[in-house]
């Protein structure tokens, strides 16, 4: 409990007063004695003893009264969630955090919730104290500032408020709440508030990157921060969960299909109608039943023209959350993948010799016109300049790489490169734990096999992996029939494990480095080590996993992004620092692009755009590049944190943030009662008109003429 005006409690003394006038009011009497009364006193010895009691009674009720009555004046409150984190008079620094977020963007009735988050905070600025400061940051996946400083006109921040606009991005709360931390630096009032307005949208938690986060704000001031849920209505929502392009390479004239997952949470079959554009025209429609809180996906067939970006567009008729009812794709169409294969100095031409059966995989009538080309070069010394225009790199052995190199080969993964790496034979290079290129934290190997009498034979763990999903029981259970022996076994808590060892242990794992991605498989794709490379097998399987990584398209070799990321794709060979760069929407719309030559290869960039569509990046009026920009599909989610489980997501023991729901329809009330807590006076002066009832009652009792009378013959 704590007191709104403390200095009143100083009135508590007055309590005293009826004590003081009980005293002054007593009165000196005579005792006279006579005869009779002696056979009066037993009697009343015990009336005044009963008077005494009741006198003493009415005494504590009085000053009991006056203690309640200063105390209700002082204003108490009771604060069950959130002790006063800073004290004292003179206003607070407080930081507005509105959710301009996807998920904000969902229908009411009356508009939309971003429509109802305004609404809330106009009424928080309605309700602060005439003495507070404020500032308003808008966030998303990053947070904005409407104003360079604490204000403290209410209008302009009114206008301010009513100006905002909802994006398309994603949420990311721990950039809010630093930018709104960061923000209060600035503020000149010892108390420190902030207030964010929100859907409370559920969101990743990564609880390695939240633990680092708390790390960073230890020691820090304490600030209260106050959430104000807004809660969308309920409705069925239907969504365009996922788009599916074809693993394998996309070459002119070819059909292909497009796979395209419809989802909904309602608790009935819903039928709901599927478009497909390509290139801006719609060329396909049909009509999914959805099942109760189902998936279903949907094939179209796709024939494709000339080699380069071809954007495609699946598509439904909107709902109440229309942003998740569209998904853009971007398919590669070329004549080639390069794949860049790197060959260790003991790795030889032969039969021991892994890339012999690698290459033959790739280009199975070595006619050098399949679907990918590749390029065999030294490990401890190719060209690094030839990373840069290479989606997919091949090794055995990456102990054959030097330091400069494996330096190269990690910075090409990091920016979206590709590895497809086989350990090689371990009775040649043994690796212990951790010793497997630990800057690309891949996992530490475990035991191998070492010689032909103890075998072990491949199992598929992942049968809807891009990669995998194709192959039917019958090419499963023909993959498991060959045998591999001098094989390691994965670590199975690592990364993602696509393929197992039928004896126990991952044989292949999929994990990432930077914005790049690693398919690791721990066995020499050598005839030495067993008679997968004889297997029907064997070259669909290095088929599939190169296509995978040559094009899922990550990091730089990408073409699909999220609203609110940067955009960047690599730039023709024939242009200058003095090309003319724009991104171009499907509108017509046109933003500015830059180029950076600095990069290796050089890029275009274009910081951001606020909604989600294809995009295509022109070089003096020339197309070059198509790239698709989505909703993260994690605003659909629609699952909301409660202000309690938002705060032990978001802080724990020793931070110094506190968190606190702002409950109730009023959001002034709701405001007044987390600043001030819950007022307890009410109770207080009820308390006090119950005992000055009682008091009366005493009085009547105990009335000043029989006390006197009483006295006087006593």
């Amino acid at each position: 409990m704590q007191f709104l005006n403390p200095m009143i409690l100083f009135g508590l003394a007055a309590a005293a007063v009826p004590l003081v006038l009980h005293f002054l009011s007593r009165r000196n009497v005579v005792d006279i004695r006579f005869a009779p009364m002696r056979f009066l006193l037993p009697t009343q010895e015990r009336q005044m003893k009963r008077m005494s009691l009741r006198r003493l009674l009415l005494l504590l009720i009085r000053m009991a009264i006056v203690a309640l009555v200063v105390m209700a004046v002082a204003r108490p409150t009771l604060r069950a969630g959130l002790p006063q984190v800073i004290s004292g008079s003179g206003g607070a620094s407080v930081v507005l955090l509105i959710d301009e977020s996807a998920s904000m963007q969902a229908q009411i009735t009356s508009g939309t919730v971003f429509d109802l988050a305004l609404a809330e905070a106009l009424g928080i600025v309605d309700a602060l104290d005439a003495g507070d400061e404020i500032a308003v940051l808008g966030f998303a996946s990053g947070a904005r500032a409407l104003f360079s400083e604490f204000i403290g006109n209410r209008d302009l921040v009114r206008a301010s408020i009513n100006g905002m606009q909802c994006t398309s991005e994603a949420t990311n709360y721990q950039a809010a709440l630093d930018a709104a931390r960061e923000f209060l630096t600035r503020g000149t009032k010892a108390r420190q508030e902030i207030y964010l307005i929100g859907d409370l949208q559920r969101t990743d938690v990564d609880s390695t990157a939240i633990a680092r986060w708390q790390e960073r704000q230890a020691g820090a001031s304490p600030v209260a921060v106050y959430l104000r849920p807004v809660e969308p209505e309920a409705f069925v929502n239907r969504e365009l969960a996922a788009v599916e392009r074809p693993v394998a390479l996309l070459r002119a004239g070819e059909t292909t299909e497009l796979d395209v997952d419809v989802a909904q949470d309602g608790r009935s079959e819903q039928a709901v109608p599927v478009f497909l554009d390509v290139a801006g025209v719609t060329i396909a429609e049909t009509e999914l039943v959805l099942p109760p809180m189902g998936t279903r996906r949907q094939s179209f067939p796709l024939t494709l023209p000339e080699t380069g970006d071809l954007g495609t567009t699946a598509r439904m008729r909107p709902d109440r959350y229309p942003l998740d009812d569209a998904m853009h794709a971007v398919l590669a169409v070329s004549d080639q993948v390069p794949v860049l294969m790197l060959r260790g100095i003991g790795q030889l031409p032969g039969e021991g010799d892994p890339l012999l059966f690698l290459l033959a995989a790739l280009d199975p009538e070595n006619s050098g016109t399949g679907r990918f080309a590749p390029r065999v070069e030294m490990a401890a010394r190719f060209d690094l300049a030839i990373l840069a225009s290479t989606p997919v790199v091949m090794m055995v052995n990456p102990n054959e790489l030097g330091a400069a190199r494996r330096a190269g080969l990690t910075d090409y993964l990091e920016e979206g490169g590709t590895l497809l790496l086989f350990v090689g034979d371990p009775r040649v290079q043994r690796y212990v734990d951790g010793s497997l290129l630990p800057a690309w934290d891949l996992p530490g190997l475990g035991s191998f096999r070492e010689n032909a009498q103890t075998r072990d034979r491949l199992e598929i763990l992942a049968p809807q992996h891009p990669a995998l999903k194709d192959f039917e029981a019958e090419a499963r259970a023909t993959l498991g029939e060959a045998s591999l022996y001098n094989f390691y076994r994965l670590d199975d808590e690592f990364g993602t494990p696509l393929m197992a060892w039928a004896d126990g242990g991952v044989a292949v794992t999929e994990a990432q480095v930077g914005e790049g991605r690693v398919i690791l498989c721990a066995f020499d794709p050598a005839a030495t080590s067993g008679d997968l490379v004889y297997s029907p097998m064997f070259l669909p399987l290095v088929q599939r996993l190169t296509g995978y990584l040559a094009t899922a398209g990550w990091g730089r070799f990408g073409r699909e992004f999220s609203v609110g990321e940067r955009l960047s794709v690599e730039a023709p060979d024939d242009v200058s620092s003095e090309s003319a760069f724009a991104l171009v929407a499907g509108d017509g719309r046109r933003w500015p692009a830059t180029l950076d030559a600095s990069a290796q290869p050089a890029r275009v960039r274009v910081e951001a755009v606020a909604r989600a569509g294809l995009y295509d990046f022109e070089a003096d009026g020339r197309r070059f590049a198509t790239i698709a920009v989505n909703v993260d599909r994690a605003e659909s989610r629609r699952e909301w944190f409660t202000p309690e489980r938002f705060g032990e997501v978001y802080a724990d023991e020793d931070s110094p943030l506190r968190f606190l729901g702002l409950q109730g329809e009023n959001v002034g009330e709701a405001l007044r009662t987390a600043r001030e807590g819950r007022p307890l006076h009410p109770l207080l002066l009820w308390m006090a008109g119950i005992l000055m009832v009682i008091e009366s009652f005493i009085a009547r009792r105990v009335g000043s003429s029989g006390d006197g009378a009483r006295e006087a013959v006593s």
